[in-house]
């Protein structure tokens, strides 16, 4: 894409105004394509290989579950900075009567070292650099212009859409404050997407669509359930979304503890055209298990803005996780924090086309984190790292 050559209107004047405008709504549509938990199938009958590349070089202090206490910064190149990379396969038939069949299988690829998996951030039981090949997706499911849809598989939690779809910072798990503070590092368990699912989404109607959800057992604990609520009219989106996690083995997408756990979160946007603003509340409510009850609640709130310059969006965002509770202290080398977590993320992401993009950003994260030996003790710790990277969409 060739640079502007005609000098810049000013910010108010009709003109940059619809500039502005058609930046934003590329960027938002830029966005939505990456957004893994959508799986909308393909547009028509028949067969689409799609996926993404994302590559990022820079200087990260601590992995992405947060920093601790003997943390020193690291000079790496990640495969995956704004986005996770994938690839996938999806599909859908008309059956007629506006009725179809739909399918996707989708894997996590590490594109730095060519391997599988999403990466070596969350070490066993999760262990999420030996994710299942189709462990992002993996679901068959009928749908009807009218009825909406059913799904059966493996599928997005409603939980993480919510996240991934309503913040300036989409589905990075790296560098978005949101989904670092909520689901990477965080006593929240069910983690990303669900096995055994049965998830119906439905059809829209007066900007509202509703989604509910159910993970089977199958002796594994109990079953997961979730549900969403989302409305969008113009310049205001809103979303509520609601899971409780009693299934939790400890697998590649099940989260990161066995315990069991109830959130909620609350989003809302609004678009001014020379910025669009996001914000949310959430809680984290950590029950235990049954052998070991618990009654931890965790606050989360965040707020991040996009703003379109030139061919590309200025994004910032601020996000944090905090108990009052006493909670059980823990090494001080554990990543993350038990007691809070603060995330600010700052940067430009520049777009080359509708499926290009180069990206830098610059990180800060706090946390603060009850540790042993006794007497326990709060111990903070800080690191700032920066990211340069490049993401491509087929």
């Amino acid at each position: 894409m060739k640079p502007h050559t005609s000098p810049t209107p000013h910010l108010f004047h009709p003109r940059a105004r619809r500039r502005w405008t058609r930046a934003l709504g590329t960027a938002a549509a830029l966005s939505a394509t990456t957004l893994a938990a959508q799986a909308q199938p393909a547009s028509g009958p028949g067969l689409q290989l799609y996926g993404l590349v994302d590559a990022a070089v820079g200087r990260f202090a601590g992995p992405a579950a947060g920093i601790n206490a003997q943390d020193r910064a690291v000079t790496k190149l990640d495969g995956g900075g704004m986005s996770t990379s994938h690839w996938g396969v999806r599909g859908t038939e008309d059956l007629g009567g506006g009725l179809s069949a739909q399918f996707e299988l989708s894997s996590f690829v590490r594109n730095d070292s060519g391997a599988t998996g999403r990466s070596d951030a969350l070490p066993a039981p999760v262990n999420v650099a030996a994710d299942p090949v189709f462990s992002r997706a993996a679901w068959v499911g009928v749908s009807h212009r009218d009825w909406g849809r059913v799904r059966l598989g493996n599928v997005t939690s409603l939980l993480f859409l919510n996240s991934i779809t309503s913040n300036a910072f989409g589905d990075s798990t790296v560098l978005g404050p949101l989904n670092l503070v909520t689901f990477i590092g965080s006593p929240l368990t069910g983690g990303t997407a669900w096995a055994n699912s049965v998830v119906y989404d439905s059809p829209s109607v007066a900007g509202f669509n509703a989604s509910v959800a159910h993970a089977i057992s199958e002796a594994q604990g109990g079953g997961n359930s979730a549900a969403r609520l989302a409305y969008a009219q113009g310049p205001w989106a809103a979303s509520l979304a609601w899971q409780s996690v009693k299934k939790n083995p400890g697998t590649f997408a099940d989260g990161t503890s066995p315990n069991d756990t109830r959130a909620w979160q609350l989003a809302a946007s609004y678009d001014f055209e020379v910025v669009r603003l996001f914000a949310h509340l959430g809680r984290i409510e950590n029950r235990g298990t049954a052998a070991a009850p618990l009654n931890l609640s965790y606050r989360v709130w965040d707020v991040s803005a996009a703003v379109p310059v030139g061919a590309g969006r200025v994004l910032a965002g601020y996000a944090v996780r905090r108990t009052s509770d006493t909670v059980g202290p823990v090494p001080a080398t554990v990543a993350g924090g038990n007691v809070e977590r603060k995330v600010f993320t700052l940067g430009y992401d520049y777009f080359l086309s509708k499926r290009t993009d180069l990206y830098a950003m610059v990180m800060r994260d706090s946390t603060q984190t009850r540790t042993l030996p006794a007497p326990p003790s709060v111990v903070s710790a800080q690191g700032t790292g920066f990211a340069v990277g490049v993401r491509h969409r087929f």
